[in-house]
C-alpha cells in the first residue's frame, strides 16, 4: 500500500481544489520549503555520505564524493612529500575544510527537512479545516453539474431519435418502400449513423451509404446516392480476348535440332 501523505490526508491533497487564499498562501510557503531543500541537497550532492566502494569491493563502505577526492588529494601530496624529502602534510588539517563543510551539509539539510515538514504540516492543517466548507460547495457544483449533464443527455437522446427518423424516411425514399428503416439498424457492428455525410447537391456519400449497409440491389431511386467515385474496372471476359500463341519449340530456339511443335494459347 502507498505511503499515507501525512496525519491528516490519506493522499496528497489534488492539484485543482479550489483553495482559499489563506490556504493557497501556506500551500506556497510548503512548496517554496520543499524547494530549497530540494536545491541544497542537488547543489552540495558531493558532501552527501554514500556508499562509495569500488566494483571490486564486497562491503559497503559510507563516504562522500568530496572527501574522497580530498583523499586522493592527500594522497598525491605525501607521495610528491616524500620523493622532495619534505615533511607529510598534517592529514588532520589538510581533511579539515572537506569534513567542516560535510558537517555543515548534515546539519543544513536536518534543518531545511524541518522547515519543510513543519510548512508541510501548516499547509495540510488549514486545508483540513476548509475541507467542510469545500466539501458543500462541491456538492452543490456537483449537483449543478448533474442537472447540466442530464439537460445534454436529453438533448442527445431527442437529436438522435430525430435523426433515425430522418434516416429511416430516406430509406423508405430511396428503396421505393422497400425498407422503412435504415439497413444498419440493429447491426451487430453498430448502427454507424456517425457516417451520414452527404455531398454538395444533398446526396448521400457513396462512402456513407457503404457503411450504412445500402446495397445496389436496395436502390430503387436514382440520384439520391452519390455514385461511386472510384468505380472498379471492368470485367473482361477472357475468351473474348484476342489471344497471341506463344510458339513453343522442343529445344531451345537457335539449336540445330530444334523443331516447332505447335502453340500454347
Amino acid at each position: 500500500m502507498p505511503k499515507q501523505y501525512d496525519a491528516n490526508f490519506v493522499t496528497e491533497p489534488p492539484a485543482d481544489l479550489p483553495l482559499s487564499p489563506k490556504v493557497k498562501s501556506s500551500r506556497k510557503a510548503y512548496q517554496d520549503a520543499k524547494a530549497a531543500y530540494e536545491k541544497y541537497v542537488q547543489e552540495n550532492a558531493r558532501f552527501q555520505t554514500r556508499d562509495v566502494r569500488d566494483i571490486w569491493e564486497s562491503k559497503p563502505r559510507y563516504s562522500t564524493l568530496a572527501l574522497e577526492e580530498k583523499k586522493k588529494e592527500l594522497r598525491e601530496a605525501e607521495i610528491a612529500a616524500v620523493e622532495d624529502d619534505k615533511p607529510l602534510p598534517d592529514k588532520d588539517e589538510f581533511l579539515a575544510p572537506v569534513k567542516a563543510k560535510m558537517d555543515e551539509y548534515e546539519r543544513t539539510v536536518e534543518a531545511l527537512k524541518v522547515l519543510a515538514a513543519k510548512a508541510k504540516q501548516e499547509y495540510s492543517n488549514a486545508l483540513f479545516g476548509e475541507l467542510k466548507t469545500m466539501g458543500l460547495k462541491e456538492a452543490e457544483k456537483a449537483y449543478t453539474a448533474r442537472q447540466d449533464w442530464e439537460k445534454a443527455w436529453k438533448a442527445m437522446v431527442a437529436a438522435r431519435a430525430t435523426l433515425e427518423m430522418h434516416a429511416s424516411l430516406f430509406s423508405w425514399c430511396v428503396t421505393a418502400g422497400g425498407y422503412d428503416v435504415y439497413p444498419s439498424k440493429g447491426g451487430s457492428q453498430g448502427e454507424r449513423l456517425e457516417y451520414w455525410e452527404i455531398t454538395d447537391d444533398g446526396r448521400l456519400k457513396f462512402e456513407s451509404a457503404k457503411a450504412l449497409d445500402f446495397y445496389d440491389h436496395m436502390v430503387k431511386v436514382d440520384g439520391l446516392i452519390e455514385p461511386d467515385p472510384n468505380p472498379p474496372a471492368p470485367v473482361v471476359d477472357e475468351w473474348a480476348v484476342n489471344h497471341i500463341p506463344r510458339q513453343f519449340y522442343s529445344l531451345p530456339l537457335g539449336h540445330e535440332d530444334a523443331s516447332h511443335v505447335g502453340d500454347i494459347y
